[in-house]
């Protein structure tokens, strides 16, 4: 069985030193206005002046300060249900926020990846019966085995930012801990997929972040290997239906799974230093989104199960299908991914062993695929010529 590494992101725990405010979806779009609200305008005051001078101040400190203090007041923010790529689409277009807003509703779309989008964005369609529940599941096995895991060859490009609220380091100095998740670092490379296997070229690696280290979070596994694990422990778990839902394929069936840890092949490895230092198989439950028609898995989510005194915690993936156009064909390719894990405060991590930490670390990545091409050669045939017999014979050309 091939080791994966797919961590996700802490959802149900705060790794803040203060709770966050927990709201829906709704009340997110209720308040963004007022977190948004506009500074005095150059209208409101006599002085003509004085309004030139406000209407400076506003158009470059504004641009900053008052975007950093919206952004954190985001931030504080807790979801209760998943915000979806077409809702966080609508609130930006809607508010236009500043950059650090936008990125903070970005993390807030991350934070709440493994929840149920609002009970007003599901299709109200009755649930399937127990005949085509079970015959979605089994088409869903057969679409892993026979589509997901046999794609044609192609070549992408994987993009992943990183996130984490470990310590801000200044030459060796611990300044503190962030009130939330920040950048740490991405890269982009290309990836290849031939024969079943997905190879990245470290020679191609684009874009590498300033003081990018070696270490941190690792994922793999989206373009089959993790959903045939599941679907395959699943056999000797449970599945049920729970609920429709639409995605940008269509709509969706999605059943909720739980697999116990004496059936479970899912594995966790972590690493301290360039050995593993922790091993496990661990129980798991999640969600798989299955196109009731052709069997194609459109989403999948995973949280491990921990137990007191792993190094690592809060173990989940989540992993999104689309449609994608490759060599004039459409295929359902991963899109996006996201992966997240909590470290342990006195686990090993990018730090000499005696430095232990004062809590723990929760940690994020965020990837993406793109540039999707087949690979594959083109050939012209030209037929062969024959002069006519009076004429000189043509000049050779290599």
């Amino acid at each position: 069985m091939r080791t994966l590494l797919l961590i996700a992101l802490l959802v149900t725990v705060s790794a803040s030193a203060t709770a966050a405010e927990r709201v829906t979806v709704d009340q997110l779009e209720q308040r963004l206005p007022s977190i948004l609200a506009a500074p005095r305008t150059a209208s409101e005051f006599d002085s003509e002046t004085q309004a030139e001078l406000l209407q400076d101040l506003n158009d470059t400190v504004g641009r900053f300060g008052r975007d950093a203090d919206e952004a954190a007041q985001v931030d504080s923010l807790e979801l209760t249900e998943r915000l979806t790529a077409g809702t966080l689409a609508r609130l930006i277009a809607k508010n236009k926020p500043g950059p650090d807003v936008r990125h903070a509703l970005e993390k807030l779309a991350d934070r709440s990846a493994l929840l149920d989008p609002p009970a007003a964005e599901l299709p109200n369609q009755p649930p399937p019966d127990a005949d085509s529940q079970r015959k979605m599941v089994d088409a869903g096995g057969q679409y892993v085995l026979r589509v997901l895991s046999h794609l044609p060859n192609f070549f992408a490009i994987r993009t992943t930012e990183r996130f984490d609220d470990s310590p801000v380091m200044v030459n060796g100095i611990m300044l503190g801990y962030p009130v939330s998740m920040r950048f740490v670092g991405g890269e982009s490379r290309e990836i290849t997929f031939r024969d079943g296997i997905e190879v990245m070229d470290p020679m191609k690696q684009e874009h590498p972040a300033p003081g990018e280290q070696d270490g941190g979070l690792a994922s793999s596994g989206e373009f089959g290997p993790e959903a045939a694990i599941v679907l395959a422990d699943v056999a000797k778990g449970a599945i049920a239906f729970h609920h429709w839902e639409q995605t940008p394929a269509g709509v969706a069936a999605v059943f909720r799974y739980s697999v116990p840890k004496q059936a479970s092949n899912y594995q966790v490895n972590y690493g301290c230093g360039n050995r593993i230092s922790f091993h496990d198989k661990p129980a798991y439950l999640g969600s798989l989104a299955i196109d009731p028609t052709s069997g194609a898995i459109l989403r999948l989510t995973l949280e491990a199960d921990s137990k007191k005194g792993d190094p690592i915690s809060h173990i989940a993936s989540v992993i999104e299908y689309g449609p994608v156009v490759v060599g004039g064909r459409r295929f359902i390719y991963p899109v996006r991914s996201l992966a997240f894990m909590v470290e342990d405060a006195y686990a090993c991590v990018r730090h000499a062993p005696r430095e232990k930490l004062m809590r723990p670390v929760a940690m994020v990545n965020r990837t993406s695929f793109s540039d999707y091409h087949r690979l594959g050669s083109t050939a012209t045939i030209v037929s062969d010529v024959t002069a006519a017999p009076d004429s000189a014979p043509a000049a050779a050309h290599p």
